[in-house]
């Protein structure tokens, strides 16, 4: 257990505001009002903390939030108030900063900011571990954080205290109020590992054993080899008692340190699921520094059954807030209920259809999503075709070192873009508006082709001027008003040709985009990582939503969506996942 050796300062009260402090059943509470409070009035609050902490169960940084909170609205405190607090339970501490109000830890001789502002914190401690206390006001007096080094020098609260109060005092100190706090660890006889008089044995140590021994030994010649033996079973116990003391006192030692991590990585994930609603990237840090106390704790005492609860109370917490889950999928469609060999390369939707390429039979479907309904175009240019779209009832395919093909209802195909010589490499396609829009990452351009009556007009750049970037990662490209790219693990955003503020915060580090995939029907972006058989939902604003696991996403060669359902080509069949 820790003891607290706590000293503050106290300056004059501010005309029209008031400054003052509290250290009672483990709390250590800091409040500065610059104006609209009486020193009555404070006094009063600084009464109801006193009383509130008494009842209070505080064994969370939630809990320590929820009790400030509360304190500020039964309280009503004035706009503008400052407040430095923290809990101490056990060998954690909770602490929670606002206003302009500051946290600063001394430990192992070196001093450092712990939280300001509007912040939270928590952590184990230390034996030795000096905390301070202020707001802004006290730290202008001292100079700031420079002044606070200056003022340690490894004195204790009562002397720093005594130590700068005459300067202080020499100064406009009103309204500056400042706590102190050195916790030190004090042992009694429930602490783990540690002999008291209840113990049924005391515990020697070996050289005692051993000198018993000798002492024995030097008397062998003159006792009874029965004696001998008797003497020498009983040093055996003796022995073996040590070994089982130690054993104990290592099992007690590991079950204490488990018990410590489980209450940090318990208020830690509690934290995350409060916070991860408004703030996900701090979500995040949450459960990052959660595994990272269960992997401490697993090199420390091992892989335990309380370990691996532990990680997987981490798991389960981990994909609750990231609305990650394994998602089951069916058989939709069979393309070879048309021909044996069937077999999907490209998927592409347009409303309600799908259309789908199936390059070494030369045949493009038309799959009505709602009917079930299977058509289809079968040419021998469509041997050659890379990429495939559609607008309406017209397919469209891009063959490379030819150009693009368009299938009218007649079945016939017709070159409607001629190969051009200033492409570099053509990945995707994209039919808006029914303009053809052609993704060249070798030459970091999306090409757009105007419709006209009867043909399409000459490319022109989609980016305004300068406005393009290195598109040599990227892949893909889907359109639904604003235009995303997306490769490896970029993804952007662009609207009328400039880029947009697009930026996206996702759980796992350095996904591999597939392929982007929204349209002007759905709400949504959906970015494909074949890689972890995963589907990243987001908002069209770039918001995390959540994360579609499938095993069907780590074999499929291209996706759609429609209707909020993934539509996953693979061979010859198409999946669906709700």
């Amino acid at each position: 257990m820790f003891k607290p050796d706590v000293a503050f300062y106290l300056g004059e009260q501010k005309t029209g505001g008031y400054s003052g402090i509290v250290s009672q059943d483990n709390l250590f509470f800091l409040l500065e009002v610059p104006s609209g409070m009486s020193e009555e009035a404070g006094h009063k609050v600084l009464d109801f903390v006193k009383e509130k902490i008494r009842a209070a169960q505080i064994d969370s940084l939630s809990a320590l939030e929820n009790f400030i909170i509360s304190v500020i609205k039964e309280k009503n405190l004035p706009t503008g108030f400052s407040l430095s607090s923290a809990y101490l339970k056990g060998s954690i501490l909770y602490l929670k900063t606002s206003g302009s109000g500051e946290i600063y830890i001394r430990r192992k001789g070196k001093l450092g900011l712990l939280i300001e502002n509007d912040s939270t914190a928590s952590g184990p401690v230390d034996d030795g571990d000096f905390f301070i206390f202020v707001t802004e006001n006290f730290l202008n007096l001292i100079s700031g954080r420079q002044g606070l080094e200056e003022t340690f020098d490894h004195r204790s609260p009562t002397e720093i205290i005594d130590e700068i109060t005459p300067s202080l005092k020499a100064k406009q100190d009103q309204g500056a109020v400042a706590l102190f706090v050195n916790l030190l660890q004090v042992y009694d006889e429930t602490t783990v590992g540690l002999p008291s008089e209840s113990d049924e044995m005391p515990v020697f140590s070996w050289k005692d054993r051993l000198v018993s021994f000798r002492q024995y030994l030097a008397s062998i010649g003159r006792q009874k080899t029965l004696t001998f033996i008797t003497v020498f079973i009983l040093f055996i116990i003796l022995l073996w008692s040590v070994v089982l003391g130690y054993q104990r006192r290592t099992s007690a030692g590991a079950m204490n340190k488990i018990k410590l991590a489980k209450e940090l990585v318990t208020q830690k994930l509690s934290t995350a699921q409060d916070v991860a609603f408004l703030n996900m990237s701090r979500a995040l840090v949450l459960i990052s520094e959660s595994k990272d106390v269960v992997a401490k704790l697993n090199k420390d005492v091992g892989k335990r059954k309380e370990v691996t609860e532990l990680e997987a109370m981490v798991k389960e917490t981990e994909n609750k807030i990231l609305k990650k889950e394994m998602r089951k999928y069916s058989e939709f469609f069979d393309l070879s209920v048309d021909d044996k060999n069937a077999g999907g390369d490209k998927i592409y939707l347009d409303g309600k259809t799908a259309f789908i390429l199936d390059k070494k039979r030369g045949v493009v479907y038309q799959l009505s999503l709602e009917k079930k309904s299977l058509d289809k175009n079968q040419l021998s240019e469509i041997k050659s075709a890379n990429l495939v779209a559609g607008f309406e009832s017209e397919s469209f395919f891009f063959a490379k070192g030819s150009g693009v093909y368009r299938v009218g209802s007649d079945g016939k195909s017709k070159k409607i873009i001629d190969n051009d010589k200033e492409w570099g490499e053509i990945v995707d396609m994209y039919i808006y508006n029914g303009n053809a829009y052609l993704l060249d990452k070798g030459k970091d351009e999306v090409w757009k082709y105007p419709r006209g009556e009867s043909e399409y007009g000459s490319k022109s750049s989609y980016f305004a001027s300068g406005q393009s970037i290195d598109l040599s990662g990227v892949s893909s490209l889907a359109i639904d008003g604003s235009l995303y790219l997306s490769g490896d693990s970029i993804i952007v955003k662009y609207t009328s040709g400039l880029r947009d503020g697009f930026k996206v915060d996702l759980p796992d580090d350095k996904p591999v985009f597939n392929k982007v995939y929204t349209s002007r029907d759905l709400e949504k972006i959906y970015l494909w990582d074949k890689s972890r058989g995963t589907v990243y939902v987001l908002g069209k604003t770039g918001e995390y939503i959540e994360q579609v696991n499938s095993e069907i996403l780590s074999k499929g060669s291209d996706l759609i969506v429609f209707q909020d359902a993934i539509y996953v080509l693979a061979g010859s069949k198409i999946y669906k996942v709700e």
